[in-house]
């Protein structure tokens, strides 16, 4: 069991079944709190206020287990969680590093960054073609766009438009505004590459080649 984090001085969060419409709702929290239980099926609603309803992807008999899962992160993360019996466990789980987490810790990289080449060099991981961060974001978006287009209910294939727009004409700007500004960075700096580095040797000039009359080419 791992121990919990510190207690964070905010309201608790509530989980339980609403009587009314049957479902597993969690209640308050901020913004971590809100992430842990959408990376544990919940789904996130406002209305009037924040709040998350267990996916309907959870099987009926796997709905307590997941509950007690979710009641586990956010107890891990210092958080009080109010649950009903069904929901309720005294275990912590340490949540994992995920993707997000990981661009949270580039962005902070870049934030604590001593020169703009160290900037620039941060970036390759943004703009990177065929697997950096925005290209993998487009993949995902017509991705989508591809299981729309599979649906084939009425509004499907304007869902799937949508998708291919955002990727096309959203994300595409983005893309090529820090594809210059990672060049603009670097180009303000004459600084050697960063240690490990090197460039390629230059490939030395083949001598010109002898015709048949003993002239060279």
């Amino acid at each position: 069991m791992n121990e919990p984090a510190s207690p964070r001085k905010t309201a608790p969060v509530t989980v339980a079944r609403d009587i009314d419409t049957g479902r597993i709702i969690a209640r308050g929290g901020d913004g971590l709190a809100h992430g842990i239980l959408e990376r544990t099926f919940f789904l996130r609603e406002v209305h009037g206020a924040t709040w998350h309803r267990m996916s309907p992807t959870v099987l009926p008999e796997d709905q307590a287990a997941v509950a007690q899962l979710a009641v586990a992160r956010l107890q891990a993360a210092g958080y009080r969680v109010e649950a009903d019996a069904e929901c309720a466990t005294e275990t912590t789980q340490d949540r994992y590093v995920t993707d997000g987490r990981s661009i949270a810790n580039l962005a902070a990289a870049i934030r604590d960054a001593a020169s703009p080449a160290e900037v620039s060099d941060r970036l390759e991981e943004v703009t990177a073609a065929h697997d950096g961060i925005l290209a993998s974001l487009d993949q995902l978006l017509h991705s989508l766009a591809a299981v729309y287009d599979g649906l084939g209910g009425p509004a499907d294939r304007h869902v799937a438009a949508r998708m291919r727009y955002l990727a096309e004409h959203r994300l595409g700007p983005i893309t090529a505004d820090l594809l210059h500004t990672r060049a603009e960075l670097a180009d303000r700096t004459t600084a050697p590459a960063r240690p490990g580095t090197s460039l390629p040797a230059a490939v030395p000039l083949a001598a010109p080649a002898p015709t048949a009359s003993g002239r060279t080419r």
